[in-house]
């Protein structure tokens, strides 16, 4: 089968097309047909060598959705010929967070302490014809859905719908998205809107803007053109924001604090720009605020995910397609200041 393959640390260009064995389902496993598999920034972090563990050269590509091709003894959940989504989360089904539901929880492998256990950086990913998952991990996708949102679900969709839940988000609130322009931020205008809060978009790009009030926003910060805490207290009459949803780490932690009212919630998926920050405790404990964390999703949250995609709930816009051989491209479109939405390949 064909491949993209991590060949080396550094950047997209130690991306590189090769022809590897399909691999064969064990037990308990199934063999996917992909035929998408989304690009993300957790993609871009493996090919920066940010998981040390990683035997090159690797298959990257934790966003995968295809077709049943072949199962592995013992699987009696799905069948062949199913299109199927890969929920996010590898874990054991036995320790104490699993047996709650909370897979994302597992603590199976020490590694997880501080790095997610997810399909393609603790596997081999879905940057391929054909990929190897647990049966446990294969979510039947509705005829509803089509290929691009079953896609963007499995990590983007139930990253999302995590995080908000894990906001407390309440009718009223006021809501600043950091990141806007991303797959997770379109995804978070939408939701908050949803629930009857108030979003505020936060972009380097404000050419965007018209399409960040489509999705929901009430309001539009360029980052680049001021200072974002000014902005949020103009437009908060001084209060502040009850929420702030940043996933791109340690660059936008001292706006996103600064940008919280009394008793507000700074919620956060991920490290993009760096995991060290600093805390000043006297204004954090006096004005009763949170800092939460949140990491991708369980089974019930993909399903929950689809269900919503069906019903229309909410949508996710598409930046670009690329093929499988226009991984690297595809991944250098992350970094593209046009960007809007969500980088995929169509594979098969």
């Amino acid at each position: 089968m064909k491949a993209m393959q991590i060949t080396g640390f550094g950047g997209p260009e130690h991306l590189h097309l090769a022809e590897v064995p399909t691999p064969e389902p064990g037990p308990g496993e199934v063999r996917i047909r992909v035929t998408r598999c989304g690009v993300n920034p957790v993609d871009r972090s493996q090919v920066l060598g940010r998981w040390t563990w990683l035997e090159l050269p690797h298959i990257p590509g934790s966003e995968i959705l295809g077709v049943v091709d072949k199962v592995g003894p013992g699987v009696a959940t799905v069948s062949v010929g199913q299109r199927v989504g890969v929920a996010l989360r590898l874990f054991c089904n036995q320790c104490h967070y699993c047996l709650r539901g909370q897979e994302q929880l597992c603590m199976a492998d020490p590694r997880t302490t501080v790095s997610p256990a997810i399909p393609g950086a603790f596997t081999e990913g879905g940057y391929a014809e054909y990929t190897v998952v647990p049966a446990m991990n294969a979510i039947p996708v509705p005829a509803g859905v089509d290929d691009d949102s079953a896609c963007a679900a499995t990590l983007d969709g139930v990253t999302a719908w995590h995080m908000i839940e894990r906001a407390r988000i309440a009718a009223g609130d006021r809501v600043l998205v950091v990141g806007a322009s991303g797959g997770l931020g379109t995804l978070f205008l939408q939701l908050v809107r949803q629930r009857g809060a108030v979003p505020v978009a936060v972009t380097g790009n404000i050419a965007h803007s018209a399409a960040f009030h489509a999705l929901g926003a009430e309001a539009v910060i360029d980052r680049t053109a001021g200072n974002v805490v000014d902005e949020v207290r103009v437009l908060t009459d001084g209060r502040g924001m009850d929420v702030v949803l940043d996933p791109t780490g340690a660059a936008s932690w001292t706006a996103s604090i600064g940008a919280l009212a009394r008793g507000g919630r700074y919620v956060t998926c991920g490290i993009l720009t760096g995991a060290e920050v600093t805390l000043n405790l006297a204004p954090f404990y006096a004005q009763e605020q949170e800092v939460i964390g949140s990491t991708g999703g369980s089974r019930r949250d993909l399903v929950d995910c689809f269900d919503a995609i069906s019903r229309g709930i909410f949508k996710f816009p598409i930046h670009a397609r690329y093929p499988l051989s226009g991984a690297a491209d595809a991944m250098s479109a992350l970094s593209d200041p046009a960007r809007l939405g969500k980088v995929l390949l169509a594979i098969g």
